[in-house]
Parts: structure tokens; C-alpha cells; sequence
């Protein structure tokens, strides 16, 4: 039954969207199952330990529609892991979820509205980005008022998140988000080879903590993002810089202050026409292990919050994807080179790790009572990329990453530096039109 309904509803907006000569309607579909082998993914391996292999894969329909001054979109999801459910399925345990589900309103020639579950990217995705590398990939519910000309680009919005509807309090239980965000993000070009952003943004989150009469509270601590990213790009030169300040408070009880800091500066020059090579440094604060000042504590750590990580400090994902945060920090000075032929593209990035802050010395520490700090390389990752076209509307991307830690990576990280950590993929990405009507 819930089938035949479900077909009817959609039958019936095609009809109505056929039927309308001005509308447009854009339906596709996205299939994209990956094939991972992990040794040393994320963290280092422990000893003797065994690698692992699975099958990934993301399904989604897409459904766009504009008309007039309004636009549309909805995107429904499916992620699981090949093997997770029994072939014969006697109920709809693995329920399909909304990625998106938007509507965008055009208040002037220049100003719209955008409403719903959304994704936010903004520049490199360093501080907004879509995750798209993770299968499930990163929305949010949020209202946004956007202003666009010639030559200047402002986007102001932000979010007020509940678990449910009550009838009293505001109290947010929902783990891995946050309570409230704002922000303000503006691009202008000022010519053709150079532009310039600026982003803030306030993030609040829930604090629960007992009161001096023992009864539980709970309070919205908020965290402050302010910056800006410069390119420019000539010719053959491409040139870009990042700065990003971080205050306010931590998410903890009791609250400490925040002060921390992103730098990355990132050269390009394309050598010739499908060769470019690219280097850069990045650097993200950490929290020193070796500061035995009396105190408060200050959080020094900088939280790329919202990024697209993967997309940063190495493929295998040791650092701020779902880890490193509030740790020591890193430097991350890289070389890449990329090669696009007509037919594939390729490429390898070399990336040499250090901790941005000290890093204990705890064996020095149990031994002689003395703090001491190591050597802040971490170690050096070296990742081979590639994809090429298997027919239109189909591709295929692989990689292999190889990391070579050392005893500092295995202070923070633990495992040991000595088993072989490596990572590859072979993911396959099919993404036809299903339905276009203009």
C-alpha cells in the first residue's frame, strides 16, 4: 500500500511539472558504492593487528524544481554497509533519511530566502564544507538570507535546533550537534584575479551541570569564529591565504575560554597544461602537555567545526575527522602534484606532520618526575590519487595512502609506529539525469 501511494505522489508532480510550461524540473538519481582496506586508518595500528575491508554505499535520489521566483530541493538518502541486512528483510529497519529538503524564495532581483535542511559551503570548505567524501555527507536546519551582485556575494543566516516539541524549556539532548549557530559570510571580487571573503560565526551549545543546591541545569556556552581567505589567481599563478580567529567559550562545565588560531597559505602554478603543483602550510593551535603554569586553562585548540577535514592534512584522516579535537595541534607542510589527461586524472599529495603544540614526554615523566617535551614530528603521509570515466554519467576514483608515524604520533595517538599503516579505495560514482524537463 505504501508503495502505491508512494508512486501516485510522484506520478502526480510529474504531471503537474509537465503540465507547466515555465517550470523547471531536474530529477537524478546517485549510486556510489566505495570498497575501502584500512591498516592504520585514522589512528596507528596495534601490534599484530589485522586489517579490515568492507563496502560502503551511498544512495540518493534528487529532486530540483523552480518556477517563477521559488525553487526546491529535495534529496532522500540511504547509507549502509554491503552485508549489514539480512537478505530476506522482514521489516523497514534501514529507513531512508532526507539529506535535504529546502525551498528558496526570490524576495528581489538581488535578495533571496532559504529555508530547510541544507548544505552550507562556503570558499575551500575549511570551516563549511558538504563532507561529501563521508557517505552520509553534512546538512543542517537552517534559515539563510542571501544578497548577491556584480560584485559582492552575502549570505547571513543560522539555526535554532530542538529534539522535540514542548510545551516548556529549551533544553537540547541531541548528541554530535549543537543548540544554536549564526553566521556571516561575505565574498567581493575586487577584480578578476582577486577576491576576498570574510566569515563569522557563533556557535552555542548546551551545558548541563548541578548547582550549588544540587539541582540540574543547564546553560548555552558560545564559541566564536571570525576570519577571512584571500585568492588570487593569474595566468599560470594561483596564490591563497586563510586566517581564522577562535574565542569565547568551551562547551564544558566549568567553562574555559577559548584562543586559537588557523593559518594556510597555499601557492599553485600550473607547470603546463595538465600538469600543476601546488605546496603549502597549514597551521591549526593545540594545547601544549608540558605547561604546568598555575591557572586557568585556556583552550588553545582550534575546531575546524563544520569542514570538510578530509579534504585537508592527508587522505588517511588522522586529524579533526572525528579526532585530534581539543589535542595538540598540527603543522602540516605539503607538496602536490596533479595531472589531468582527457581521459583520467591523477595525482600525489606528500605531507609532513608536526604537532603545533609540546607533546609529553611520559615515559621521561613516569621515569624522573621530569616534564619534557618530544620531538613535535609526527610523521609523514604520502597519498596517490587518481579517477577516469567508465561511460557518461559514471566514474571510477581510487587511491592508496601510505603513513610512516613515529613515537611522538604514538604518544597522542596510540598503536604502534612500527606495523605498516596504509589505507586504499575504489569507489565507483553513478549519476544519471533520470527526468529534465525546462
Amino acid at each position: 500500500m505504501k508503495t502505491i501511494i508512494r508512486k501516485g505522489v510522484s506520478m502526480a508532480i510529474l504531471t503537474m511539472a509537465m503540465g507547466t510550461g515555465y517550470a523547471q524540473l531536474n530529477l537524478s538519481a546517485e549510486v556510489r558504492p566505495r570498497a575501502e582496506y584500512r591498516h592504520g586508518y585514522k589512528t596507528l595500528p596495534a601490534t599484530d593487528s589485522e586489517n579490515a575491508m568492507y563496502v560502503g554505499q551511498r544512495t540518493r535520489l534528487k529532486f530540483d524544481f523552480k518556477k517563477d521566483r521559488i525553487a526546491l530541493k529535495i534529496t532522500l538518502q540511504d547509507v549502509r554497509t554491503w552485508g549489514s541486512q539480512k537478505q530476506l528483510v522482514g521489516n523497514e529497519d534501514f529507513g531512508t533519511s532526507i539529506h535535504e529538503a529546502w525551498g528558496l524564495v526570490n524576495l528581489t532581483e538581488n535578495f533571496d530566502m532559504k529555508f530547510g535542511r541544507q548544505e552550507l559551503v562556503y570558499d575551500d570548505h575549511r570551516i563549511f564544507g558538504s563532507v561529501g567524501w563521508a557517505q552520509q555527507a553534512r546538512s543542517h536546519d537552517a534559515l539563510l538570507f542571501k544578497f548577491k551582485n556584480d560584485k559582492l556575494k552575502l549570505d547571513f543566516g543560522g539555526a535554532f535546533n530542538q529534539d522535540s516539541p514542548k510545551l516548556n524549556t529549551t533544553s537540547y539532548t541531541v548528541g554530535g550537534s549543537y543548540k544554536t549557530m549564526q553566521y556571516l559570510w561575505a565574498n567581493y571580487a575586487f577584480s578578476k584575479t582577486f577576491k576576498a571573503s570574510i566569515l563569522a560565526m557563533g556557535v552555542g551549545q548546551q551545558v548541563n551541570y548541578v548547582n550549588v543546591d544540587g539541582i540540574d541545569r543547564n546553560q548555552d556556552n558560545y564559541t566564536m569564529t571570525a576570519g577571512t581567505r584571500l585568492v588570487y589567481k593569474k595566468e599560470k599563478l594561483s596564490a591563497s591565504f586563510n586566517g581564522y580567529y577562535q574565542m569565547g567559550s568551551t562547551n564544558t562545565w566549568p567553562a574555559m575560554d577559548v584562543s586559537a588560531y588557523n593559518i594556510c597559505l597555499d601557492l599553485g602554478f600550473q607547470v603546463a597544461d595538465p600538469l600543476k603543483v601546488s605546496a603549502g602550510f597549514e597551521i591549526l593551535s593545540g594545547n601544549s602537555q608540558t605547561d604546568v603554569s598555575t591557572g586557568d586553562f585556556v583552550q588553545q585548540a582550534f575546531n575546524p567545526y563544520f569542514g570538510t577535514n578530509h579534504k585537508f592534512n592527508g587522505y588517511m584522516d588522522y586529524f579533526y575527522v572525528g579526532n585530534h579535537i581539543g589535542n595538540v595541534g598540527l603543522n602540516d607542510l605539503y607538496l602536490r602534484l596533479d595531472y589531468k589527461h582527457k581521459k583520467f586524472t591523477t595525482g600525489i599529495t606528500g605531507h609532513i606532520f608536526m604537532a603545533n603544540a609540546e607533546v609529553r614526554d611520559w615515559e621521561e615523566f613516569v621515569a624522573t618526575g621530569t616534564v619534557a617535551a618530544m620531538d613535535p614530528y609526527l610523521g609523514t603521509e604520502i597519498d596517490l590519487f587518481g579517477s577516469f570515466k567508465l561511460a557518461p554519467g559514471a566514474t571510477c576514483k581510487l587511491g592508496y595512502s601510505h603513513l610512516l608515524g613515529t613515537s611522538t604520533m604514538e604518544a597522542i595517538k596510540g598503536g604502534d609506529m612500527n606495523e605498516v599503516s596504509n589505507w586504499g579505495y575504489v569507489m565507483i560514482i553513478l549519476s544519471p539525469t533520470l527526468f529534465e524537463q525546462k
